[in-house]
């Protein structure tokens, strides 16, 4: 699990928090089998005064119509403090909500991870090496949170020390935005940022031990109907750490059998 920059920045495509404790561990429904619709969502115009209300008309968005699955290539890039770039690849497959599974490619290696709800198991050279509890915040308010209950959403959220109590409007990069977690001025507390209009997550401030990421939530692409991030960028002290990039991005495709079954880590296909 170790082997990625990521997994200390971010921990995970959609970022972070794979070592964070205090996760609850019910399962989450799937969502209804309802046929998404091909058409943006329209502006929000409902006016939020509570982080319920907020995941609420997050939640409300698709109206139990965003999509089921999403695979894609990730394109890694990690800055170093001398200036150099290094490259990797990752293969991804996301199933909302809750499921995720990470390939470190080569594919050869058989490294990587799976998540489950609030579970993540990590390989390395086809063994598993680490199982823990986790909640992954950007998996949670860039995909699950269109999908799953919003009481799961909220007590998710609690567990990642983002204060719910602390709601604010601000604006970001010359958009209206809601602040969960956080007054005005404060950049160190764990904090959600939510475009206003499009009710959809362009910031998330995380600190973990000794270390603050500001993770930027970039490139948001119309795929089939949906808004869905391609692009996220981790800064430490102002300094970008992290950037990933998403390639060739599939939605709503079946997958293999067993993909996020830990017991079938070696058996699970790149599509080429």
């Amino acid at each position: 699990m170790m082997r990625s920059p990521i997994l200390v920045v971010t921990l995970a495509t959609f970022g972070c928090s794979y070592f964070q404790s205090g996760a609850t561990t019910e399962p989450v429904p799937p969502p209804a089998a309802t046929k998404p619709t091909t058409s943006r969502p329209p502006s929000s115009t409902v006016r939020v005064t509570s982080s319920a209300g907020l995941i609420k008309a997050m939640h409300d968005r698709y109206d139990g119509k965003y999509l089921k699955t999403m695979s894609f290539l990730q394109n890694n890039t990690a800055y170093t403090t001398n200036g150099q770039e290094r490259k990797s690849q990752w293969y991804e497959h996301i199933e909302i909500p809750g499921k995720l599974r990470i390939a470190f490619l080569p594919a050869s290696q058989k490294s990587g991870l799976v998540q489950v709800d609030d579970r993540v198991a990590s390989f390395d050279n086809g063994i598993r090496v680490d199982f823990r509890p986790s909640v992954n915040p950007l998996l949670l308010l860039t995909a699950d949170v269109y999908a799953a209950p919003v009481a799961t959403i909220a007590r998710r959220l609690d567990s990642l020390h983002v204060d719910q109590e602390i709601i604010r409007s601000d604006e970001w990069e010359g958009q209206p935005v809601y602040v969960v977690g956080a007054k005005a001025g404060d950049t160190t507390s764990n904090q959600m940022w939510v475009d206003r209009d499009r009710m959809r997550l362009v910031r998330f401030i995380q600190r973990e031990r000794n270390m603050l990421s500001d993770i930027r939530v970039l490139n948001y692409k119309e795929i089939e109907g949906f808004d869905v991030p391609t692009e996220f960028l981790v800064l430490r002290n102002g300094r970008p750490v992290w950037r990933e990039q998403y390639a060739d991005v599939r939605v709503n495709e079946d997958f293999p059998a067993g993909t996020f079954d830990q017991a079938r880590w070696n058996d699970i296909p790149i599509p080429k």
